[in-house]
């Protein structure tokens, strides 16, 4: 008779073979057929690197990463229903409890596969010398590496994010002095909060939408007691419903010119604000507004190594993801216009 793990053990053993993969490189080597290999001390450089982008990057501020320990497995999706459930708790002596499960029309998150690589000809080794001037090539390499694989799961993040969920319609046209960006936005958060119960408590800007925020009327005649040096992000969250909220503004642009025209850059995010409910450490069951679900890492946390034709180097990055809004009464958003 076959022996069936339960699902509790099988989702511990996962999450225990998840952080095994991310502190032990022999681990990553059992899963990993590949010819490249880890490469600390780029990973150690590409790590200090990623830790200064990440700090302009939103793709994780608005979709965290969860890890699963498998690439693929159901989620609790926090609907109208899901979110207002009530239970009979109450039970008879000798009877069972009443039982939380996964719907059969819960999703799944299915994880795929993300990878990006950059070469260094031998040559371009020479040109830097032969007295120690090759690591800073290789920094240079990895920085633009680890530079394109955040601006690409920033945009993939925020495309995925913006065909989920729907703007707010009749509101956002803060060109028009009559309007009031802080009178709209607290709607907003009061809306979460009657669908949910809960507060949100984190906004994304675009730049854009930012600049016109601080410029508007209605928000400078609020000033009373703020600097006048500016409107901090913590002076603007004082004017709102959930003086505690998060704010960041997202400022990484994209090229949106084909390859070989002439550049033409746009913010990733648009002229757009997201206010929303996120965990700081979420998992498959959490109402967070969107989740990143990974099989082991978060993003780019190492970097492999490989020889190509003898002729160059190359330095790869891999990493997985699903990105899906799961609780979708969670968020709101507002096009400024």
């Amino acid at each position: 008779m076959k022996s069936k793990l339960s699902p509790s053990f099988a989702a511990t053993l996962a999450l225990f073979a998840a952080a095994a993969w991310q502190s032990d490189p022999a681990v990553r080597l059992l899963f990993n057929n590949s010819p490249a290999a880890f490469n600390s001390t780029l990973t150690t450089y590409a790590q200090g690197y990623s830790t200064d982008i990440a700090a302009q990057s939103t793709a994780s501020f608005i979709a965290p990463w969860v890890v699963t320990g498998r690439a693929s497995g159901q989620f609790k999706r926090y609907d109208e229903k899901s979110s207002f459930a009530v239970y009979k708790t109450d039970r008879g002596i000798g009877e069972g409890r009443q039982r939380i499960v996964f719907g059969a029309d819960d999703p799944f998150f299915n994880c795929r596969p993300h990878g990006l690589e950059i070469p260094t000809d031998d040559f371009e080794k020479e040109q830097a010398g032969v007295t120690g001037d090759r690591f800073p090539l290789m920094q240079a390499k990895i920085r633009t590496l680890v530079a394109a694989a955040y601006r690409s799961r920033e945009y993939n993040v925020w495309a995925k994010i913006k065909a989920a969920k729907a703007a707010t319609g009749g509101i956002g046209v803060w060109s028009n002095a009559a309007n009031d960006p802080i009178r709209e936005i607290n709607g907003e958060i009061q809306g979460i909060a009657n669908d949910t119960g809960m507060l949100p408590n984190r906004m994304v800007m675009s730049l854009s939408a930012w600049a016109t925020v601080l410029d508007h009327a209605k928000v400078l005649s609020r000033r009373s007691g703020v600097s006048q040096d500016g409107v901090t992000y913590s002076d603007f969250a004082r004017m709102l419903l959930n003086p505690q909220i998060q704010i960041k503004v997202g400022m990484i642009p994209y090229d949106t010119a084909a390859r070989g025209l002439a550049s033409i850059k746009s913010n990733i995010i648009g002229a757009e604000v997201f206010i929303f409910h996120a965990q700081d450490q979420p998992d498959t069951l959490d109402p967070s507004f969107a989740k990143s679900f990974s099989t082991f890492g978060r993003g780019v946390d190492e970097v492999k190594t490989y020889r190509e034709k003898e002729l160059m180097e190359i330095a790869a990055v891999d990493w997985s993801e699903d990105v899906q809004v799961v609780s979708p009464l969670a968020g709101r958003r507002i096009t400024v216009g």
